[in-house]
């Protein structure tokens, strides 16, 4: 009998050009969202490092960031910017998986749920990129069969 095998301390990242979103998924089932850490624009350095701490305190496995593309699937402003991202990752954490996932439409998905648990559109400014973050962990655990 082959034993499936559950990833587990998942990081899951939403970046924004001032902002990171952060959530995730020590047991590989449940989500909790983290934070949204906020940095000076276009200044990736900062939020690289808080992806250090965030790294080092739950020792992280997998890293998930999500993939900006237009409805069409072509990609965007934002899409070259997450893929020097990505690089940076690598380097600062070589042999460690880094996972694209398509996050498009994850931000209206988050702010429905925020909605759907009381908050305005005030409230949310707060945590919709560690929400938007939630979205994507949740869907790249649908991917590996891990989430309905």
């Amino acid at each position: 009998m082959v034993e499936n095998i559950i990833q587990k301390n998942i990081l899951a990242l939403d970046l924004g050009k001032g902002s990171i979103g952060a959530a995730i998924s020590r047991s590989g089932l449940f989500i909790t969202l983290l934070e949204n850490f906020r940095f000076a624009a276009t200044h990736y350095e900062m939020a690289l490092q808080r992806v250090r701490d965030i790294m080092e305190i739950e020792k992280v496995e997998t890293i998930v960031i999500g993939y900006p593309l237009f409805p069409s699937g072509d990609p965007c402003e934002m899409t070259p910017i997450v893929e020097d991202f990505i690089l940076l990752l690598q380097k600062a954490f070589p042999g460690k998986p880094i996972m694209k996932m398509d996050e498009r439409n994850s931000t209206v998905e988050a702010a429905s749920l925020l909605h759907e648990l009381g908050m305005n559109a005030k409230k949310q400014k707060k945590v919709i990129d560690s929400a938007a973050a939630g979205v994507i962990l949740k869907r790249y655990l649908q991917s590996i069969g891990q989430a309905d």
